[in-house]
Parts: structure tokens; sequence; C-alpha cells
């Protein structure tokens, strides 16, 4: 296996990682629109060049983690890697904001994409056009590097988590929010239900949202039970 190191940063408001595999790097989202800068700085500061970001993988499409990956793109020549059922979101430069999962989150879901043009203000982004797009699992030993990324739906349809040996990079799949983990905002929530399942893996010990701090093993499967999810 291949010596991999990450370093987590935030953009705006959410988690990106920055994955190092032998001189090469694979980013984790991009945060909102107008972070761009802010991400090529993080780069140059932790010793590398901007070359050396070989791929841009999205979680999935929404304005907070797609919103920066076309000028991340030009500025490095990476290429992005998204679940297909999202591909055409982010050539478009839109993706539908989520429904809630809790009265608190539903009335934020229901302000963001009832009000009065909110909604094509806020889920906008640069659009851009992925070079690799899969269904179910991408293996990254096709790209150079070691890890595989899975098809974990419920917050989109097309969410997607990141697994290097017993680190699970998870996008919005799960939330840190308050002590609650369950994403506060999923469009099927039986379906997240399915995808925590599925990272349930013996292998992945710690879980790293895109919005708050990490999840263990112990605590996931705490929650799980307790959501009858298990």
């Amino acid at each position: 296996m291949m010596k991999t190191r990450f370093y987590s940063f935030r953009l705006h408001f959410t988690n990106v990682y920055l994955i190092e595999q032998d001189g090469r790097l694979l980013l984790v989202d991009t945060g909102n629109r107008g972070q761009v800068n802010k991400a090529l700085k993080v780069i140059r500061r932790s010793g590398f060049e901007l070359s050396d970001l070989k791929y841009i993988f999205l979680t999935h499409t929404h304005y907070d983690h797609a919103g920066s990956a076309a000028g991340i793109k030009k500025q490095t020549g990476a290429k992005v890697i998204v679940h297909n059922s999202e591909a055409d979101y982010l050539r478009n430069g839109f993706t539908p904001l989520p429904l809630g999962t809790s009265p608190y989150f539903k009335v934020i879901s229901y302000v963001g994409r009832k009000g009065p043009g909110l909604e094509k203000a806020l889920a906008r982004y640069d659009p851009v056009d992925p070079e690799i797009v899969f269904d179910d699992t991408l293996d990254l030993k096709e790209i150079g590097f070691d890890g595989i990324i899975i098809h974990t739906p419920g917050h989109t349809e097309g969410s997607s988590s990141l697994i290097l040996g017993d680190h699970a990079f998870v996008g919005d799949t799960m939330f840190n929010f308050k002590g609650i983990i369950f994403p506060g905002f999923a469009n099927d929530e039986e379906m997240v239900g399915e995808s925590w399942k599925k990272l349930l893996t013996p292998d992945v010990e710690q879980y790293y949202p895109a919005h708050g701090k990490k999840i263990n093993r112990e605590r996931l499967v705490k929650e799980a039970m307790k959501k009858g999810i298990l």
C-alpha cells in the first residue's frame, strides 16, 4: 500500500481534504465560490507545486463543495471526478438545494428553495466538465492512487465517499453538528441509512465529514442503532 498523508483545512464553512500519495495530490471537495486562491495557497504552503494536484474528487455537487472546482482545475490542470448522476449538474453549474431532515433544517431548506431568487443565487457556481464519472465504485488504482470511491447516496443522488485504508471521507453523508451526525439535509433519508451500512465496513475506523469534526466508528454504530439503521 502506498504511504498516505492528508491535510485538512477549511474553505469557507466546508472541510476540504488534500490527500498525498507518493508526491501526487488528490483534493476532496473545493468549498464555495471564491475559495480558489485560498486552496492554492494551502497546496503551496504544504510544500507542493500546483502541478502536483492531479485530481479533484467531488463528494457531490452542492455549491459549498463544487463552488471553486472550475477555478482550481483551471489553475492546476487537475482532473475532476464525480458520480455520473450529478455530472450534468456540474456541467451546468447549478445543483438544487436539498430537503431538511428535522424541523430546524426543514425550515432552512424551505426558505432556501422557496425564497424569491434565493436558490438560484445560492446554488449556482462556475460550471466545469468532469473528466472521470462513475456509477457504483471507482478503484483509484486506475489513476495511480491507492484507495476506492464508493457511491453513498441519500444526501444527494450522487453522494459518494473516498475510502483510504481505515479512513473514509464522506462529504455530507454524515454531519457533526451540535452532537448530531445524521445529516441535517438529505433528499432520501432511508438511503442515507443504507449508505451508513455500506460505510460500516470492517476496515473503516474514522469518518471525516465536510461539516464538523471527525467521527469514530463506535459513535457511528451507536447512532445507527439509535435511529434503527442497524
